[in-house]
C-alpha cells in the first residue's frame, strides 16, 4: 500500500532542526527529493507506453509468438503496477503542498533575522553555531533532568566553541567557577575566543565591587557581564581575521 514518505507531523517535529534557518535547511532537501519523484510519474507512462507501443509494432512485423509474448508480460506487470503508482504520486503531491506550506511558515518566522544581502545559503552559514548551541543545550536538558547532570560526552561538546560553551556557563548548565578548566584547551580555530571567555569570573567580580560592596542585582550583573565577554570575544574574532588577512597578503 503507497503511503507518504513522511507525514506532516515529522516534519514539524520529528525533522532536525531547532532554529528556523536550519529548519529550511533540511525541509528544502526534502522538498527536493519529492519533486524529482513527482517527475518519475510521466516517466513511467512514458515507459509503460512505449511498451504498448512496441507490442503493436511486433504484432504488426508477424516477429515470433514468443517474443510478442514476452512484451505482452511485461506490459501486462507495467499496467498493474499503474495503479499502485497513481496512487502514489497522489500522495506525493500532498506531501509536496505540506513541505510547500512548512517552508512559508519557517520564512515567515526566519525573514526578519536575514542579514541584508545574504542569500538562504549564506544565512544556513551564518546560523550553524546558533544552531549546534541551541542543539546542545537541548542535550544538556534532557540529560540533566534524566540523570541529574550534563553527560561528559555533551559538556565535550559545548567546549568545541565559545559561542556554546557561553550559552551553557550563561545559562547554568555549566558552573562559572569551571571556565577555567573549560577553556584550558581550546580548539585550534577558537584560542583567542576562548581566552576571552575566560575572563568571565573576572568580569562578574569586577561588577560586584563596583556596586559598593553590595550584592549586584541579577539583571545588573548578567547585562554588564555580557556587554563585556561579548566585546572581548568580537575582538577576538576580529584580531583573527586581522591575522588570516595579513597572511594572505603575505602569500
Amino acid at each position: 500500500m503507497p503511503s507518504k514518505f513522511n507525514s506532516e507531523f515529522n516534519y514539524r517535529y520529528q525533522v532536525l532542526g531547532n532554529t528556523p534557518w536550519a529548519k529550511i535547511k533540511i525541509l528544502k532537501g526534502f522538498l527536493e527529493g519529492r519533486v524529482r519523484a513527482a517527475a518519475g510519474e510521466e516517466i513511467s507512462y512514458l515507459r509503460h507506453n512505449a511498451q504498448r507501443e512496441e507490442l503493436a509494432y511486433l504484432k504488426k512485423q508477424n516477429i515470433p509468438r514468443h517474443e510478442q509474448m514476452q512484451l505482452e508480460a511485461n506490459v501486462l506487470e507495467s499496467k498493474a503496477a499503474m495503479a499502485i503508482v497513481e496512487e502514489a504520486y497522489e500522495l506525493n503531491c500532498k506531501e509536496i503542498e505540506i513541505l510547500n506550506k512548512l517552508l512559508a511558515e519557517c520564512f515567515e518566522i526566519a525573514e526578519p533575522t536575514r542579514i541584508p544581502g545574504y542569500s538562504d545559503e549564506d544565512m544556513f552559514e551564518e546560523n550553524e553555531a546558533n544552531e549546534f548551541t541551541i542543539q546542545t543545550l537541548r542535550e544538556m536538558q534532557s540529560e540533566m533532568i534524566a540523570l541529574g547532570r550534563p553527560t561528559p560526552g555533551t559538556v565535550l561538546h559545548a567546549m568545541n566553541n565559545p559561542h556554546t560553551l557561553y550559552a551553557a556557563v550563561q545559562s547554568g548548565m555549566l558552573p562559572m567557577e569551571a571556565l577555567p578548566i573549560l577553556t584550558a584547551h581550546p580548539p585550534m580555530f577558537a584560542v583567542q575566543q576562548m581566552a576571552a571567555l575566560n575572563t568571565l569570573q573576572e568580569r562578574q567580580l569586577m561588577v560586584e565591587e563596583r556596586v559598593n560592596g553590595q550584592e549586584p542585582t541579577e539583571e545588573v550583573e548578567e547585562e554588564a557581564v555580557e556587554e563585556a565577554v561579548v566585546e572581548e570575544v568580537a575582538e577576538a574574532e576580529d584580531d583573527g581575521d586581522e591575522e588570516e588577512s595579513a597572511e594572505e597578503e603575505g602569500e
